[in-house]
């Protein structure tokens, strides 16, 4: 699918790739919140888990966002 928003293949090649490595970096940070929010413990585990509940359910929307709009340029996200 090609984007026709007015930009070059280059470019568009070089937003996908900044976009790969957002994704690459948010995955990593869902992962690691996710792992969190698993084996919470302590005084406060309620809260913090709840915390971190919020925390990767907003990252998941974000990496989300982020393969969307690489698809709307007309590349796909790298584990593809």
């Amino acid at each position: 699918m090609k984007a026709t928003i007015g930009l070059t293949e280059k470019n568009t090649n070089a937003v996908s790739n900044e976009l790969a490595k957002l994704l690459a970096d948010e995955f990593v940070l869902y992962t690691k919140t996710r792992n969190a929010h698993w084996n919470v413990t302590g005084d406060n585990f309620h809260a913090n888990h709840i915390f971190f509940e919020n925390q990767y359910k907003q990252l998941d929307e974000i990496i989300d966002s982020v393969a969307e709009r690489m698809r709307k340029i007309g590349h796909y996200d790298p584990k593809q």
